[in-house]
């Protein structure tokens, strides 16, 4: 039993790998582009992985033991959320295609992408990526991890959608004013 929970731990982390390693690379915009963006985008950015490195390091260090009366509940759920997120997280940047980056940017060229997951929220990337780390949080049995993807995660990843939707409403205007009265920011129906 403890071989079946470590396996679906297993895949619960290569699900993280999954949005990486199949996904087409970010361009980023030009070199110019880059530069000419704001230090505060990139603390949103820090802030963000910050959390990510500390929701890892509690994974690994207060993980509960793959053999309790719990861990194969846990490591199925938990699997199973990971996956949806991962499996979320690639169909948005899909969506997204070439108006996807790292640090995002809103240029009317890209358009404004309101289709596939879009359609019931503005942030599905956000979403799914919360999903797996709650995924895997649950897969490994651990309080703390869970914590921090309430504490560290979810805080940050807000915080870069408000700027986000800032750049969004310069540049697409009324449009996007529209499209964020019919959708919810990153839970559809609910917020």
């Amino acid at each position: 039993m403890s071989t079946l929970v470590i396996v679906l731990r297993v895949l619960s982390l290569a699900a993280f790998a999954a949005p990486m390693l199949l996904s087409d690379r970010a361009q980023g915009g030009e070199p110019a582009q880059r530069a000419s963006r704001p230090a505060v985008d990139r603390i949103r950015l820090v802030a963000n992985i910050t959390a990510f490195g500390l929701f890892f390091a509690s994974l690994l260090f207060s993980s509960g033991s793959p053999a309790g009366a719990m861990a194969l509940p846990l490591g199925l759920s938990g699997c199973t959320l990971a996956l949806a997120g991962a499996a979320l997280v690639l169909r948005s940047r899909a969506e997204l295609g070439s108006a996807w980056s790292l640090l995002p940017q809103a240029a009317r060229d890209t358009g404004l992408v309101t289709t596939g997951p879009y359609r019931l929220v503005r942030h599905p990337i956000y979403l799914g990526l919360t999903l797996l780390a709650a995924g895997n949080a649950l897969s490994f049995g651990s309080a703390a991890a869970f914590l921090i993807v309430l504490t560290g995660i979810v805080p940050t990843f807000a915080w870069r959608a408000r700027a986000e939707e800032g750049e969004l409403s310069g540049a697409f205007g009324e449009m996007f004013a529209d499209y964020r009265r019919r959708t919810k920011m990153i839970i559809p129906h609910l917020l």
